[in-house]
């Protein structure tokens, strides 16, 4: 019997090790770096590395700066003279926010928050030439605090972002998992193994029922299923509705208004397609919370009810969701971009927001492409072409502009006439045109700045409105990372009355770096 169980032992040793030993074999070949060691080099090394790496960009900081000051001083263009300035600011940044090989300065930090201020002071300055003495008292701050080499903020480090805490063993985990050499060799034939005998795509999807079985990202359907983010259970989570509300009145002390937009997911819209049930309703959290925002006194768009009446027409038009993605098909887009429309009028009719007259002429063309699902694409098994690429109509926004030129006669008797041209130019961003700024995640990207390009619910919105658009996106981060984004271009509030703000409804839980509050 212990013959038994020393075979068991042995068994269970070597496979316990087959990873380590097969990634290590791996690493010696050169294939990768030693990700197995990562480990041992960060207890020590790395934090005194990033301590005089830090050094070296605060002096580039600095003689960037003096340079940027004496340019400035001298007549010369503030935003070429500032190029050296962002750059050396992104790279010290860059070595700053990142503690270690996995785990980054937390943003409650002080380091953090003076790092982030000065992106944001500079960003702003051609814009704002008065802020320039705290501009320069910032940065002289920031080279104050990382120009010279802090053994205490090393041990700091070691301790707080070391390899005994929590957030570095999971992503050394996740890491270890996901590039690990045995693991990339037998994955994707494992994942096949499993579609082919149980059609199970994996982790990250959930396979709807009945005919032609679409496919729905795992969040949004736990979303559903799962408590509301304003639920009791759900207390640990950051609370969305008071993230908005102070971004709200950050915006109104500068002028502009906002106007929520809560992009519905799939599910929400077609139950039917996931469950293989008739009638049946899942949990309303988005529009429960999207209500609760109306009550409050805030600018909504709903998009539920009339995505969910659009239904009826799907035979004839088409879905408004894709097979295989996440996002809405173009006519999913166009419906939203209408019904965005339609509250922005009723706001410019209210005399709630002043966006100017309409002033542009859009022009619309049909273009197809072909999309290949994210949700397959999650799944591991596109790459044996499991799941096809399906092609979409969009319809491509241009720009219409009539230009005027004087055209000589043939003959010398005649007068010069003046003839006019229709010109059609690719719709674009109009930063200091747009009364408008628009702050999304991929459900405003899509279509947008991918295939077949400017056919997304933005450059169809501006056309309905007749005017000059702007936009800030960030996929999967319209919850915190887009308002980051914003934050460091403050200068791009400047002259804008309006913020729409698109989010899908998943983030309301799931959204990258939850629900914080950011200052401007």
């Amino acid at each position: 019997m212990k013959k038994l169980y020393i075979f068991f032992v042995v068994v269970f040793a070597i496979m316990l090790l087959l990873p380590f030993s097969v990634q290590t074999v791996a690493d010696l070949r050169g294939e990768k770096r030693f990700v197995s060691l990562d480990i041992f080099k960060d207890i020590v090394y790395t934090p005194f590395v990033r301590e005089s790496r830090m050094v070296e960009s605060s002096a580039k900081l600095n003689d960037a700066w003096f340079a940027a000051r004496e340019s400035i001083a001298g007549g010369g263009e503030v935003g070429e003279s500032l190029e050296g300035v962002v750059s050396a600011l992104s790279d010290l940044e860059a070595v700053a926010l990142s503690v270690n090989g996995y785990a980054e300065l937390d943003t409650a930090e002080s380091d953090y928050k003076l790092l982030k201020l000065a992106d944001t002071l500079v960003a702003a300055l051609e814009d704002e030439p008065e802020t320039f003495k705290t501009v320069d008292s910032t940065l002289k701050a920031v080279v104050a605090e990382f120009g010279h080499f802090s053994v205490w903020r090393a041990i700091s480090g070691i301790k707080h972002y070391g390899v005994w805490t929590s957030r570095y063993l999971r992503a050394f985990e996740n890491k270890v998992e996901d590039e690990n050499a045995l693991v990339l060799a037998f994955r994707p034939k494992y994942q096949l193994a499993v579609w082919n005998v149980f059609k199970d795509p994996g982790e990250k999807v959930v396979l709807g029922a009945g005919e032609g079985r679409w496919l729905f990202y795992r969040q949004d359907v736990e979303f559903l299923v799962q408590p509301s983010p304003l639920d009791v259970r759900s207390a640990k989570l950051d609370n969305p509705i008071q993230a908005i509300l102070k971004f709200r009145d950050q915006l109104k002390a500068k002028g502009v208004e906002l106007l929520v937009v809560i992009t519905p997911g799939k599910p929400s819209i077609y139950p039917e397609r996931l469950t293989g049930i008739d009638g049946l309703k899942l949990a309303g959290h988005g529009k429960a919370i999207l209500d609760s925002l109306t009550k409050l006194g805030l600018n909504t768009v709903d998009l539920y009810t009339p995505l969910l009446s659009a239904k009826v027409d799907d035979a004839k038009l088409g879905a408004l969701y894709l097979d295989d993605d996440t996002h809405w098909t173009p006519r999913g887009a166009e419906l939203a971009a209408g019904e965005i429309a339609k509250k922005v009028n009723a706001m410019v009719d209210a005399g709630l927001v002043n966006i100017g007259e309409p002033s542009m002429d859009y022009v619309v063309s049909d273009s197809l492409a072909d999309r290949m699902g994210d949700i397959g694409e999650m799944s591991g098994l596109n790459k044996f072409n499991v799941f096809k690429v399906q092609q979409v109509t969009g319809h491509v926004v241009s720009q219409q502009e009539i230009s005027e030129h004087m055209e000589a006669p043939a003959d010398s008797l005649s007068d010069s006439t003046v003839v006019r041209d229709t010109v059609k130019t690719p719709f674009k961003d109009d930063f200091r045109k747009s009364k408008i700024l628009i702050l999304g995640d991929s459900f405003s990207r899509i279509y947008q700045t991918d295939s077949p390009v400017n056919a997304g619910w933005i450059a169809h919105f501006a056309k309905n409105i007749s005017r000059p658009v702007s936009s800030i996106v960030s996929d999967g981060g319209a919850s915190t990372l887009v308002r980051e984004k914003l934050a460091r271009k403050a200068g791009v509030l400047k002259g804008k009355k309006l913020l729409i703000w698109e989010f899908v409804e998943r983030d309301l839980r799931f959204g990258a770096e939850g629900w914080k509050t950011i200052e401007f």
